[in-house]
């Protein structure tokens, strides 16, 4: 008679998988390494900035903020996406379970000029939820788990995959992401054993491995954070990042409303209220068009060092003072703000969605005028 088939072992989705006997090992390893690292703990609530009703609107209508498509999202729109998407299931394995899978984030990719607070967000979220933090950016990893070519790539990603379950809840953070995603060339094999690139496929794979719904576990409670200033570099393979990321957020530089409060929270910082009617925040925040968070925060330490808020008294502040150092922060250019818009458009699949809608209105129009013609 014949012998029955072995049945095919379930294909991996790693090739380190079953390679690491004692996970307990790899601990140390990471911490050394700088990959399992203690963040300095921040919380949603300081991020700040206003609801940007008006952008809110044009979004839920799908009305076209003029030549460009939606308004970016505002800070509380952010904030409030954030907690429902990531730290919801990421805190609590019942609510993971319970809640519809596209409301359950495996992970997050956020994209905004420098300085507007990605990183603040990542942390933020690993604050808030207790998790560990896993820092898996480029500048991280250079050097490291290179020997054996794709095997060295591997085992890395392998080994914070492990060690993120057995810590769970956990944040696996990765800052200049579109290294990590730039399309490889055809035929083109040998390249950097060092480069970012090398974790790409197996980092997709990880990802994939979180489980959402019912079958998900207390090891689930893993979210994946991928940062960029740059998601529209001509080296990127778009397709992957799009497909490796559940949630995409905007993060742009703050609105008229959300400068005011920025202006005002960060001189309190300092010690430093103001009064209005002597300092005018809404020159400054006119003034700050185009400078993100981090530029603003930048800008008011410069000027109010210890010096200058103890002649405060003799001196106040005018608004001349902060021109000058805001001028030499980072600045969000307009073809810059229309390349993230572009992108912002793919990316949260309106541009699909609005496609579709003009070829339904086209479709629609045409049947209408042949109902007219007969």
């Amino acid at each position: 008679p014949k012998k029955p088939k072995k049945p095919k072992p379930p294909k991996k989705w790693c090739t380190a998988v079953g390679s690491i006997t004692n996970r307990e090992d790899c601990v140390p390893d990471l911490v050394e390494q700088g990959i399992l690292k203690k963040i300095k703990a921040v919380h949603l609530e300081d991020f700040w900035g206003e609801y940007h009703f008006l952008g809110a609107m044009l979004r839920s209508h799908h009305k076209f903020w003029g030549e460009y498509h939606f308004p970016p999202p505002s800070a509380q729109m952010i904030r409030s996406l954030l907690v429902e998407h990531c730290v919801l299931p990421l805190a609590q394995t019942d609510i993971r379970q319970k809640a519809p899978e596209n409301l359950t984030a495996r992970s997050l990719l956020l994209y905004g000029p420098k300085g507007s607070g990605k990183s603040m967000l990542a942390r933020a979220i690993a604050t808030e939820t207790g998790s560990t933090f896993f820092d898996m950016s480029p500048l991280v990893i250079e050097g490291k788990s290179t020997q054996g070519g794709a095997k060295g790539a591997a085992l890395l990603v392998y080994k914070v995959f492990i060690c993120a379950q057995d810590m769970a809840p956990s944040v696996i953070y990765i800052d200049q992401v579109e290294q990590v995603y730039q399309a490889s060339k055809k035929g083109k094999k040998s390249g950097d054993p060092n480069a970012p690139v090398r974790i790409k496929k197996d980092l997709s794979a990880a990802i994939k491995q979180v489980k959402r719904g019912p079958e998900a576990t207390e090891q689930d409670r893993i979210l994946f954070i991928g940062a960029t200033s740059k998601p529209f570099d001509e080296n990127i393979d778009s397709k992957e990042l799009l497909s490796a990321f559940d949630e995409k957020v905007w993060v742009s530089y703050p609105e008229y409303g959300s400068r005011v409060v920025l202006w005002q929270k960060f001189m309190e910082v300092h010690g430093v209220f103001v009064d209005p009617t002597k300092l005018n925040i809404s020159t400054l925040a006119r003034v700050s068009d185009g400078y993100s968070a981090g530029s603003i925060k930048q800008t008011v330490d410069r000027v109010l060092t210890a010096r200058r808020v103890q002649q405060l008294k003799v001196r106040p502040l005018k608004v001349q003072e902060f021109i000058g150092p805001l001028s030499r922060t980072a600045f969000c250019w307009r073809e810059e703000y229309q390349q993230f818009s572009d992108f912002d458009f793919e990316a949260t699949g309106e541009k699909a969605l609005h496609e579709r809608r003009a070829a339904e209105e086209k479709a629609a129009e045409e049947a209408q005028a042949k109902g007219k013609g007969k």
